[in-house]
């Protein structure tokens, strides 16, 4: 997935493409989560290389902004049970109603690659390096994170 666009078909396929996000971001991931996509998020694949990413260096985030976060632990239950084991670097939020959201679809955006889904039903995604996507998306997408709200309720219980 070297070109400047690639599409992505498939829970494997999109696997692969956040793995080349992970690979050409040295900080940080964000993740825009507009539509439920559970296959994705719950995939012991997709799981290994967000833990991966955020263990790896010191001062790895993934941050995690779902435009709705109600039945996050029964939909997103793999994800949640990752944010739990490592809270201090994987973080989920939830936008604020009266925000805009930073777009239409979900998206993952690393620090120079990006992967864009389709807002259909098919599990589909865009990726690309192309600097002119990458910038504005990034800018929304820190504005809409300043204002979310943490979701807290997911927090785990030290028992």
């Amino acid at each position: 997935m070297s070109d400047d666009n690639t599409r992505a078909e498939g829970i494997e396929a999109l696997t692969q493409a956040l793995a080349e996000v992970s690979q050409h971001s040295l900080r940080q991931i964000s993740v825009y989560i507009a539509q439920p996509l559970p296959a994705l998020w719950n995939s012991t694949p997709a799981l290994d290389t967000l833990r991966r990413f955020a263990t790896e260096r010191a001062m790895r985030e993934v941050r995690l902004l779902f435009a709705e976060a109600e039945g996050i632990a029964r939909d997103y239950g793999a994800l949640v049970a990752l944010a739990q084991r490592l809270p201090s670097h994987i973080l989920p939020r939830q936008m604020a109603a009266e925000f805009a959201p930073p777009a239409s679809q979900s998206f993952i955006l690393g620090d120079s690659a990006l992967l864009l889904f389709d807002s259909g039903e098919r599990p589909a995604a865009t990726y690309t390096r192309s600097s002119q996507h990458l910038r504005p998306l990034a800018e929304r997408f820190a504005d809409a994170w300043e204002r979310a709200r943490p979701i807290s309720e997911i927090r785990a219980l030290g028992i």
